[in-house]
Protein backbone atom coordinates (compact mmCIF):
# COMPACT_ATOMS: atom_id res chain seq x y z
CA UNK A 1 0.00 0.00 0.00
CA UNK A 2 1.27 3.22 -1.35
CA UNK A 3 1.50 6.21 1.54
CA UNK A 4 -0.96 9.08 0.93
CA UNK A 5 0.15 12.49 0.32
CA UNK A 6 -0.34 14.39 3.54
CA UNK A 7 0.96 10.95 5.16
CA UNK A 8 3.61 10.50 3.13
CA UNK A 9 6.74 9.25 5.35
CA UNK A 10 9.71 11.39 5.53
CA UNK A 11 13.20 10.34 4.26
CA UNK A 12 15.23 12.55 6.27
CA UNK A 13 15.25 10.13 9.23
CA UNK A 14 13.36 12.56 11.29
CA UNK A 15 10.87 10.95 13.16
CA UNK A 16 7.19 10.83 12.07
CA UNK A 17 6.05 11.68 15.44
CA UNK A 18 7.70 12.98 18.54
CA UNK A 19 6.50 13.01 22.49
CA UNK A 20 8.64 15.86 24.42
CA UNK A 21 8.05 15.06 28.18
CA UNK A 22 4.53 14.31 27.75
CA UNK A 23 2.16 14.64 31.50
CA UNK A 24 -1.32 14.24 31.98
CA UNK A 25 -2.99 14.94 35.11
CA UNK A 26 -6.67 14.53 35.84
CA UNK A 27 -7.55 16.56 39.42
CA UNK A 28 -4.39 15.65 41.64
CA UNK A 29 -3.99 12.17 39.81
CA UNK A 30 -0.82 12.11 37.75
CA UNK A 31 -2.02 9.79 34.44
CA UNK A 32 0.78 9.96 32.32
CA UNK A 33 4.40 11.62 33.58
CA UNK A 34 7.51 12.81 31.46
CA UNK A 35 6.98 10.28 28.44
CA UNK A 36 9.05 10.80 25.38
CA UNK A 37 9.15 8.82 22.22
CA UNK A 38 10.54 9.10 18.80
CA UNK A 39 8.05 7.09 16.48
CA UNK A 40 10.49 6.03 13.37
CA UNK A 41 8.99 5.94 9.56
CA UNK A 42 8.62 2.45 9.04
CA UNK A 43 9.14 1.32 12.52
CA UNK A 44 6.44 -0.70 15.04
CA UNK A 45 7.41 1.02 18.24
CA UNK A 46 5.32 -1.56 20.45
CA UNK A 47 3.76 -0.09 23.94
CA UNK A 48 4.07 -2.33 27.04
CA UNK A 49 3.07 -2.06 30.52
CA UNK A 50 0.02 -3.38 33.27
CA UNK A 51 -3.53 -2.17 32.94
CA UNK A 52 -3.26 1.34 34.16
CA UNK A 53 0.22 1.77 32.92
CA UNK A 54 -0.74 5.15 30.97
CA UNK A 55 -0.72 3.27 27.86
CA UNK A 56 -4.02 4.37 26.80
CA UNK A 57 -4.06 7.98 28.07
CA UNK A 58 -0.75 8.04 25.83
CA UNK A 59 -2.01 7.20 22.75
CA UNK A 60 -5.19 9.14 23.22
CA UNK A 61 -3.44 12.09 23.13
CA UNK A 62 -1.59 11.09 19.72
CA UNK A 63 -4.67 10.47 18.16
CA UNK A 64 -6.16 14.12 19.45
CA UNK A 65 -8.94 12.27 21.35
CA UNK A 66 -6.88 13.80 24.78
CA UNK A 67 -4.53 16.71 25.59
CA UNK A 68 -1.72 16.88 27.38
CA UNK A 69 -0.97 18.60 30.73
CA UNK A 70 2.60 18.86 30.43
CA UNK A 71 4.69 18.37 27.22
CA UNK A 72 4.29 18.38 23.45
CA UNK A 73 4.32 16.66 20.41
CA UNK A 74 5.61 17.44 17.37
CA UNK A 75 5.23 15.38 13.96
CA UNK A 76 8.56 15.52 10.93
CA UNK A 77 9.74 17.94 13.56
CA UNK A 78 6.90 20.77 13.52
CA UNK A 79 4.73 21.14 16.55
CA UNK A 80 1.88 20.47 16.53
CA UNK A 81 -0.89 20.92 18.93
CA UNK A 82 -4.05 17.94 18.24
CA UNK A 83 -6.44 19.65 19.67
CA UNK A 84 -9.25 17.37 17.81
CA UNK A 85 -9.15 13.85 16.35
CA UNK A 86 -10.45 15.64 13.34
CA UNK A 87 -7.34 17.58 13.61
CA UNK A 88 -5.39 14.23 14.10
CA UNK A 89 -6.75 12.56 11.09
CA UNK A 90 -5.52 15.17 8.87
CA UNK A 91 -2.27 15.03 9.65
CA UNK A 92 -2.15 11.31 8.87
CA UNK A 93 -2.74 9.66 12.25
CA UNK A 94 -5.15 7.01 12.43
CA UNK A 95 -5.85 5.11 15.60
CA UNK A 96 -7.67 1.42 16.03
CA UNK A 97 -9.06 1.72 20.36
CA UNK A 98 -10.16 -1.12 21.88
CA UNK A 99 -13.86 0.69 22.02
CA UNK A 100 -15.15 0.98 18.67
CA UNK A 101 -16.47 3.42 16.70
CA UNK A 102 -18.58 1.81 13.91
CA UNK A 103 -22.59 2.43 13.36
CA UNK A 104 -24.00 -0.43 13.91
CA UNK A 105 -27.59 -0.17 11.90
CA UNK A 106 -25.06 1.00 8.72
CA UNK A 107 -23.34 -1.65 6.37
CA UNK A 108 -19.36 -2.38 6.55
CA UNK A 109 -18.77 -0.05 3.35
CA UNK A 110 -20.48 2.35 4.63
CA UNK A 111 -18.62 2.10 8.14
CA UNK A 112 -15.41 1.86 5.86
CA UNK A 113 -16.24 5.45 4.00
CA UNK A 114 -18.10 7.33 7.09
CA UNK A 115 -16.56 10.78 7.21
CA UNK A 116 -14.65 10.61 3.54
CA UNK A 117 -17.65 9.85 2.29
CA UNK A 118 -17.46 10.03 -2.06
CA UNK A 119 -19.47 12.41 -3.59
CA UNK A 120 -20.95 11.88 -7.25
CA UNK A 121 -21.16 15.06 -9.75
CA UNK A 122 -24.43 15.96 -8.40
CA UNK A 123 -23.78 16.55 -4.93
CA UNK A 124 -25.10 12.92 -3.65
CA UNK A 125 -23.27 9.97 -2.00
CA UNK A 126 -21.57 7.69 -4.27
CA UNK A 127 -22.74 4.54 -2.86
CA UNK A 128 -21.53 2.43 -5.73
CA UNK A 129 -18.37 3.62 -5.80
CA UNK A 130 -17.65 4.20 -2.31
CA UNK A 131 -18.64 -0.18 -1.72
CA UNK A 132 -16.76 -0.76 -4.46
CA UNK A 133 -13.54 0.92 -2.53
CA UNK A 134 -14.40 -0.74 0.28
CA UNK A 135 -14.69 -3.86 -1.43
CA UNK A 136 -11.30 -3.50 -2.65
CA UNK A 137 -9.85 -2.57 0.42
CA UNK A 138 -10.99 -5.71 1.92
CA UNK A 139 -9.57 -8.00 -0.56
CA UNK A 140 -6.72 -6.10 -0.32
CA UNK A 141 -6.12 -6.76 3.43
CA UNK A 142 -6.97 -10.38 3.18
CA UNK A 143 -9.99 -9.92 5.50
CA UNK A 144 -12.93 -12.64 5.39
CA UNK A 145 -16.28 -9.18 5.18
CA UNK A 146 -18.89 -9.06 3.87
CA UNK A 147 -18.90 -5.59 2.51
CA UNK A 148 -22.85 -5.25 2.27
CA UNK A 149 -23.47 -6.85 5.93
CA UNK A 150 -24.64 -4.83 8.65
CA UNK A 151 -22.18 -4.35 10.94
CA UNK A 152 -25.15 -5.16 13.94
CA UNK A 153 -24.78 -8.38 12.76
CA UNK A 154 -21.14 -9.24 13.25
CA UNK A 155 -18.97 -11.15 15.58
CA UNK A 156 -16.58 -8.61 17.82
CA UNK A 157 -13.81 -10.22 15.54
CA UNK A 158 -15.23 -9.01 12.83
CA UNK A 159 -15.69 -5.44 13.76
CA UNK A 160 -12.51 -5.38 14.85
CA UNK A 161 -11.48 -5.87 10.61
CA UNK A 162 -14.61 -3.17 10.03
CA UNK A 163 -12.11 -0.68 12.25
CA UNK A 164 -8.85 -1.70 10.94
CA UNK A 165 -9.97 -1.17 7.73
CA UNK A 166 -11.29 2.41 8.29
CA UNK A 167 -8.04 3.21 9.52
CA UNK A 168 -5.77 2.08 6.87
CA UNK A 169 -8.15 3.41 3.83
CA UNK A 170 -6.26 6.23 4.02
CA UNK A 171 -2.64 5.32 4.15
CA UNK A 172 -1.60 6.73 7.22
CA UNK A 173 1.55 8.55 8.73
CA UNK A 174 0.90 7.08 12.07
CA UNK A 175 -1.36 3.87 12.91
CA UNK A 176 -2.37 2.91 16.17
CA UNK A 177 -3.34 -0.35 16.85
CA UNK A 178 -4.74 -0.94 20.42
CA UNK A 179 -4.81 -5.10 21.13
CA UNK A 180 -5.69 -5.45 17.68
CA UNK A 181 -5.72 -9.15 17.64
CA UNK A 182 -7.90 -9.93 21.18
CA UNK A 183 -10.81 -10.62 18.98
CA UNK A 184 -9.09 -12.20 15.53
CA UNK A 185 -9.15 -15.38 14.76
CA UNK A 186 -5.68 -16.71 13.60
CA UNK A 187 -6.11 -16.75 9.79
CA UNK A 188 -7.13 -12.51 10.06
CA UNK A 189 -4.24 -12.23 12.55
CA UNK A 190 -1.84 -13.26 10.03
CA UNK A 191 -3.57 -11.18 7.45
CA UNK A 192 -2.98 -8.24 10.11
CA UNK A 193 0.38 -8.69 10.45
CA UNK A 194 1.11 -8.76 6.76
CA UNK A 195 -0.47 -5.38 6.94
CA UNK A 196 1.82 -4.45 8.86
CA UNK A 197 4.95 -5.18 7.32
CA UNK A 198 3.19 -4.07 4.06
CA UNK A 199 2.68 -0.52 5.87
CA UNK A 200 6.23 -0.85 7.37
CA UNK A 201 7.71 -1.13 3.79
CA UNK A 202 5.78 1.85 2.80
CA UNK A 203 7.16 4.20 5.59
CA UNK A 204 4.41 4.38 7.97
CA UNK A 205 5.04 4.34 11.55
CA UNK A 206 2.75 1.65 14.11
CA UNK A 207 2.44 2.00 17.75
CA UNK A 208 1.26 -1.34 18.77
CA UNK A 209 0.25 -2.07 22.42
CA UNK A 210 -0.35 -5.96 23.35
CA UNK A 211 -0.30 -8.03 26.19
CA UNK A 212 0.16 -11.26 24.20
CA UNK A 213 4.25 -11.45 24.85
CA UNK A 214 4.80 -13.47 21.88
CA UNK A 215 3.65 -11.10 19.79
CA UNK A 216 6.34 -8.62 20.44
CA UNK A 217 9.42 -10.01 18.98
CA UNK A 218 7.06 -11.25 15.55
CA UNK A 219 5.69 -7.89 14.85
CA UNK A 220 7.59 -5.21 16.87
CA UNK A 221 11.03 -3.12 16.20
CA UNK A 222 10.97 -1.47 19.80
CA UNK A 223 9.24 -1.62 22.69
CA UNK A 224 8.97 1.09 25.29
CA UNK A 225 7.62 0.07 28.68
CA UNK A 226 5.35 1.79 31.10
CA UNK A 227 4.83 1.17 34.97
CA UNK A 228 2.65 3.81 36.88
CA UNK A 229 2.77 6.50 34.35
CA UNK A 230 6.42 6.84 33.90
CA UNK A 231 8.27 5.43 31.23
CA UNK A 232 10.69 2.85 32.51
CA UNK A 233 13.08 1.79 29.51
CA UNK A 234 12.96 1.84 25.89
CA UNK A 235 14.49 -1.50 24.09
CA UNK A 236 14.67 -3.72 21.33
CA UNK A 237 11.29 -6.16 20.70
CA UNK A 238 13.60 -9.05 20.74
CA UNK A 239 14.70 -8.63 24.54
CA UNK A 240 13.81 -11.71 26.49
CA UNK A 241 10.08 -11.97 27.72
CA UNK A 242 10.93 -12.61 31.49
CA UNK A 243 13.23 -9.06 31.77
CA UNK A 244 10.17 -7.34 29.84
CA UNK A 245 7.88 -8.30 32.67
CA UNK A 246 10.45 -7.45 35.08
CA UNK A 247 10.42 -3.92 33.52
CA UNK A 248 6.96 -4.23 33.58
CA UNK A 249 6.35 -5.02 37.04
CA UNK A 250 9.55 -4.04 38.72
CA UNK A 251 9.43 -7.30 40.51
CA UNK A 252 11.83 -10.35 39.78
CA UNK A 253 10.08 -12.24 36.99
CA UNK A 254 8.73 -15.52 37.55
CA UNK A 255 6.52 -17.93 36.29
CA UNK A 256 3.58 -17.06 35.54
CA UNK A 257 1.52 -20.13 36.01
CA UNK A 258 0.92 -21.64 39.86
CA UNK A 259 1.22 -25.29 40.58
CA UNK A 260 -1.97 -26.74 39.93
CA UNK A 261 -2.13 -29.84 41.54
CA UNK A 262 -4.61 -32.17 40.23
CA UNK A 263 -6.74 -34.04 42.85
CA UNK A 264 -9.24 -35.31 40.61
CA UNK A 265 -12.88 -36.21 42.54
CA UNK A 266 -16.25 -36.92 41.08
CA UNK A 267 -18.11 -35.97 38.39
CA UNK A 268 -19.47 -32.24 38.29
CA UNK A 269 -19.90 -31.52 35.34
CA UNK A 270 -20.87 -33.80 32.05
CA UNK A 271 -22.30 -33.11 28.71
CA UNK A 272 -23.53 -35.73 26.87
CA UNK A 273 -23.76 -35.29 22.51
CA UNK A 274 -24.80 -31.56 23.07
CA UNK A 275 -26.07 -29.46 20.39
CA UNK A 276 -27.07 -25.88 20.69
CA UNK A 277 -30.08 -24.43 19.41
CA UNK A 278 -28.42 -21.45 17.61
CA UNK A 279 -26.24 -24.45 15.58
CA UNK A 280 -23.20 -23.60 16.85
CA UNK A 281 -22.27 -26.11 18.96
CA UNK A 282 -22.47 -30.15 17.50
CA UNK A 283 -22.87 -33.04 19.40
CA UNK A 284 -20.36 -32.05 21.84
CA UNK A 285 -19.43 -33.95 25.09
CA UNK A 286 -17.15 -33.79 27.91
CA UNK A 287 -16.69 -34.45 31.61
CA UNK A 288 -15.03 -31.82 34.76
CA UNK A 289 -14.29 -33.49 38.10
CA UNK A 290 -14.13 -32.11 41.45
CA UNK A 291 -10.63 -30.39 41.77
CA UNK A 292 -9.97 -30.49 38.32
CA UNK A 293 -9.52 -27.43 35.35
CA UNK A 294 -10.36 -28.57 31.94
CA UNK A 295 -9.28 -26.40 28.99
CA UNK A 296 -11.51 -25.59 26.26
CA UNK A 297 -9.38 -24.69 23.06
CA UNK A 298 -9.61 -23.90 19.43
CA UNK A 299 -10.11 -21.11 16.86
CA UNK A 300 -12.33 -18.00 17.41
CA UNK A 301 -15.74 -19.26 15.99
CA UNK A 302 -15.33 -23.00 16.50
CA UNK A 303 -17.76 -22.61 19.09
CA UNK A 304 -16.64 -22.92 22.44
CA UNK A 305 -18.02 -19.56 23.79
CA UNK A 306 -21.45 -20.78 22.41
CA UNK A 307 -20.83 -24.44 24.55
CA UNK A 308 -20.19 -22.41 27.78
CA UNK A 309 -23.39 -20.02 27.43
CA UNK A 310 -25.78 -23.24 26.73
CA UNK A 311 -24.11 -24.73 29.59
CA UNK A 312 -25.31 -21.78 31.18
CA UNK A 313 -28.75 -21.56 29.68
CA UNK A 314 -28.24 -18.52 28.01
CA UNK A 315 -28.85 -20.52 24.44
CA UNK A 316 -30.95 -23.11 24.24
CA UNK A 317 -30.24 -26.48 23.80
CA UNK A 318 -31.66 -28.45 20.71
CA UNK A 319 -30.10 -31.84 21.29
CA UNK A 320 -28.09 -33.66 24.41
CA UNK A 321 -27.50 -33.39 27.70
CA UNK A 322 -26.08 -31.47 30.54
CA UNK A 323 -25.36 -33.35 33.88
CA UNK A 324 -24.93 -32.00 36.83
CA UNK A 325 -23.71 -34.30 40.03
CA UNK A 326 -25.11 -37.35 37.61
CA UNK A 327 -28.72 -35.12 37.23
CA UNK A 328 -30.05 -34.40 33.95
CA UNK A 329 -30.77 -30.26 34.41
CA UNK A 330 -32.83 -27.95 32.02
CA UNK A 331 -31.39 -24.46 32.10
CA UNK A 332 -34.15 -22.79 30.56
CA UNK A 333 -32.68 -18.95 31.70
CA UNK A 334 -29.31 -18.39 34.03
CA UNK A 335 -30.83 -17.78 36.86
CA UNK A 336 -31.68 -21.65 36.96
CA UNK A 337 -28.08 -22.46 36.61
CA UNK A 338 -26.73 -20.01 39.31
CA UNK A 339 -29.32 -21.46 41.70
CA UNK A 340 -28.49 -25.10 40.93
CA UNK A 341 -24.64 -24.18 41.45
CA UNK A 342 -23.13 -23.15 37.93
CA UNK A 343 -21.42 -20.28 37.15
CA UNK A 344 -20.68 -18.93 33.49
CA UNK A 345 -18.08 -15.76 33.67
CA UNK A 346 -18.69 -14.30 30.06
CA UNK A 347 -15.69 -13.15 27.52
CA UNK A 348 -17.01 -9.88 26.77
CA UNK A 349 -17.78 -8.68 30.42
CA UNK A 350 -18.66 -4.83 29.58
CA UNK A 351 -21.62 -5.93 27.48
CA UNK A 352 -22.51 -9.13 29.00
CA UNK A 353 -20.81 -9.36 33.03
CA UNK A 354 -20.68 -6.10 34.46
CA UNK A 355 -23.15 -2.78 35.20
CA UNK A 356 -20.18 -0.72 33.96
CA UNK A 357 -21.95 2.62 35.73
CA UNK A 358 -22.26 0.90 39.05
CA UNK A 359 -19.51 0.42 41.55
CA UNK A 360 -17.28 -2.80 41.91
CA UNK A 361 -18.89 -2.92 45.18
CA UNK A 362 -22.80 -2.81 43.85
CA UNK A 363 -21.69 -5.46 41.06
CA UNK A 364 -19.92 -7.36 43.84
CA UNK A 365 -22.63 -7.48 46.42
CA UNK A 366 -25.83 -7.58 44.74
CA UNK A 367 -25.34 -10.57 42.78
CA UNK A 368 -25.36 -12.07 46.20
CA UNK A 369 -28.74 -11.07 47.21
CA UNK A 370 -30.42 -13.90 45.01
CA UNK A 371 -28.22 -16.61 45.50
CA UNK A 372 -25.63 -16.10 47.72
CA UNK A 373 -24.25 -15.70 51.53
CA UNK A 374 -26.27 -12.62 51.57
CA UNK A 375 -29.78 -13.68 50.50
CA UNK A 376 -32.97 -11.82 51.26
CA UNK A 377 -35.00 -9.02 49.89
CA UNK A 378 -33.16 -5.91 51.71
CA UNK A 379 -29.53 -4.63 51.60
CA UNK A 380 -27.43 -5.01 54.83
CA UNK A 381 -23.97 -2.69 53.82
CA UNK A 382 -22.01 -3.97 57.01
CA UNK A 383 -22.61 -7.58 55.91
CA UNK A 384 -22.02 -6.54 52.27
CA UNK A 385 -19.20 -4.69 52.62
CA UNK A 386 -17.14 -7.83 55.27
CA UNK A 387 -18.17 -9.99 52.29
CA UNK A 388 -16.79 -7.56 49.08
CA UNK A 389 -13.78 -7.04 51.14
CA UNK A 390 -12.96 -10.55 51.84
CA UNK A 391 -13.87 -11.37 48.22
CA UNK A 392 -11.18 -8.10 47.13
CA UNK A 393 -8.51 -10.10 49.23
CA UNK A 394 -9.25 -13.37 47.32
CA UNK A 395 -8.64 -11.97 43.73
CA UNK A 396 -6.77 -9.70 44.48
CA UNK A 397 -8.66 -6.52 43.56
CA UNK A 398 -7.79 -3.29 45.51
CA UNK A 399 -11.05 -2.68 48.16
CA UNK A 400 -10.13 0.95 48.31
CA UNK A 401 -11.52 1.55 44.91
CA UNK A 402 -15.04 -0.67 45.52
CA UNK A 403 -16.48 1.98 45.42
CA UNK A 404 -15.70 3.67 42.27
CA UNK A 405 -17.60 2.93 39.13
CA UNK A 406 -16.42 -0.03 37.00
CA UNK A 407 -15.96 1.85 33.69
CA UNK A 408 -13.12 3.63 35.83
CA UNK A 409 -11.03 0.17 35.93
CA UNK A 410 -8.55 -1.34 34.01
CA UNK A 411 -9.14 -4.29 32.38
CA UNK A 412 -7.42 -6.53 34.75
CA UNK A 413 -9.66 -4.50 37.69
CA UNK A 414 -12.80 -5.16 35.69
CA UNK A 415 -12.11 -9.32 35.58
CA UNK A 416 -11.42 -9.34 38.92
CA UNK A 417 -14.64 -7.71 39.93
CA UNK A 418 -16.42 -10.28 37.52
CA UNK A 419 -14.56 -13.01 39.37
CA UNK A 420 -15.58 -11.59 42.56
CA UNK A 421 -18.53 -11.63 41.66
CA UNK A 422 -19.15 -15.18 40.56
CA UNK A 423 -17.17 -15.87 44.19
CA UNK A 424 -20.11 -14.07 45.67
CA UNK A 425 -22.59 -17.37 44.90
CA UNK A 426 -23.09 -20.47 46.25
CA UNK A 427 -21.17 -22.08 43.24
CA UNK A 428 -18.85 -25.16 43.06
CA UNK A 429 -19.00 -25.44 39.15
CA UNK A 430 -17.19 -22.67 36.90
CA UNK A 431 -17.09 -22.06 33.53
CA UNK A 432 -14.76 -19.20 32.65
CA UNK A 433 -14.91 -18.00 29.05
CA UNK A 434 -11.84 -16.01 27.80
CA UNK A 435 -11.18 -14.88 31.34
CA UNK A 436 -7.53 -12.87 30.96
CA UNK A 437 -8.53 -10.82 27.64
CA UNK A 438 -7.26 -7.50 27.80
CA UNK A 439 -5.64 -8.05 31.03
CA UNK A 440 -1.99 -7.61 31.46
CA UNK A 441 1.11 -10.15 32.70
CA UNK A 442 0.46 -9.12 36.66
CA UNK A 443 -3.20 -9.38 36.77
CA UNK A 444 -3.33 -12.68 35.25
CA UNK A 445 -1.11 -13.99 37.61
CA UNK A 446 -3.34 -12.93 40.31
CA UNK A 447 -6.22 -14.73 38.49
CA UNK A 448 -4.43 -17.53 38.01
CA UNK A 449 -3.91 -17.71 41.19
CA UNK A 450 -7.13 -17.35 42.07
CA UNK A 451 -8.20 -20.86 39.57
CA UNK A 452 -5.54 -22.63 41.41
CA UNK A 453 -7.10 -22.01 44.42
CA UNK A 454 -10.62 -22.55 43.80
CA UNK A 455 -9.49 -25.80 42.40
CA UNK A 456 -7.50 -26.93 44.92
CA UNK A 457 -11.17 -26.19 47.47
CA UNK A 458 -12.47 -28.74 45.23
CA UNK A 459 -14.55 -26.47 42.29
CA UNK A 460 -14.88 -28.11 38.95
CA UNK A 461 -13.54 -25.48 36.40
CA UNK A 462 -14.22 -25.50 32.60
CA UNK A 463 -11.68 -23.39 31.44
CA UNK A 464 -12.34 -21.21 27.58
CA UNK A 465 -9.54 -19.59 26.06
CA UNK A 466 -8.20 -18.40 22.84
CA UNK A 467 -4.73 -18.72 24.32
CA UNK A 468 -3.10 -21.64 24.06
CA UNK A 469 0.03 -21.14 26.47
CA UNK A 470 -2.63 -20.05 29.09
CA UNK A 471 -4.33 -23.28 28.65
CA UNK A 472 -1.35 -25.60 28.61
CA UNK A 473 -0.16 -23.57 31.91
CA UNK A 474 -3.27 -24.02 33.99
CA UNK A 475 -5.46 -26.67 32.68
CA UNK A 476 -5.07 -30.56 33.85
CA UNK A 477 -6.57 -31.74 30.62
CA UNK A 478 -7.51 -29.92 27.50
CA UNK A 479 -10.16 -30.74 24.87
CA UNK A 480 -10.39 -29.19 21.58
CA UNK A 481 -12.96 -27.82 19.93
CA UNK A 482 -13.34 -27.64 16.21
CA UNK A 483 -16.68 -26.70 13.79
CA UNK A 484 -18.64 -26.89 17.16
CA UNK A 485 -17.25 -30.21 17.88
CA UNK A 486 -15.37 -31.81 20.78
CA UNK A 487 -12.90 -33.61 18.40
CA UNK A 488 -9.79 -34.34 20.48
CA UNK A 489 -8.31 -34.62 24.04
CA UNK A 490 -5.29 -34.26 26.14
CA UNK A 491 -3.86 -35.52 29.33
CA UNK A 492 -1.78 -33.24 30.82
CA UNK A 493 1.25 -35.68 30.22
CA UNK A 494 0.29 -35.08 26.76
CA UNK A 495 0.88 -31.48 25.91
CA UNK A 496 2.24 -30.64 22.74
CA UNK A 497 1.50 -27.43 21.60
CA UNK A 498 1.92 -28.51 17.60
CA UNK A 499 -0.16 -31.67 18.09
CA UNK A 500 -2.93 -29.55 20.02
CA UNK A 501 -2.49 -27.18 17.05
CA UNK A 502 -2.97 -29.50 14.15
CA UNK A 503 -6.64 -30.43 15.65
CA UNK A 504 -7.89 -26.79 14.93
CA UNK A 505 -7.76 -27.28 11.53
Amino acid sequence: MAAAAPGAPGTNGAPVLKACGLGKRYGAHQALQGVGLDLMPGEVHVLFGENGAGKSTLISMMAGANQPSDGHLEIMGERVELATVARARALGIRAVFQEFSLIPHLSVADNIALGEESVGTLGFLAKSAMRAKAARLIADLGFDLDADALVSQLSRGKQQMVEICKAVGQAPRLLILDEPTASLTEHDTQALFALVRRLKAAGTSIVYITHRMHEIPEIGDTVTVLRDGRQVATVPADTEADALIELMTGRTASDIYPECARRPGKIRLELKHLSSACGRVKDASLEVRAGEIVGVAGLVGCGKSELGQTIFGAIGTAAGEVLLDGRKVVFRHPADAIRAGLWYSPADRKHDGLAMMRSAFDNIGLSSLMFGRNRGFFRRPGQEGRLVSELSRQVEFPFSRAHEPVSNFSGGNQQKTLLAKGLAQDIDVYVFDEPTVGVDVGARQAIYKYFSELSARGAAILLISSDLPELLGMSHRLLVMRDGRTVAGFGRDEFDEHAILEQFF
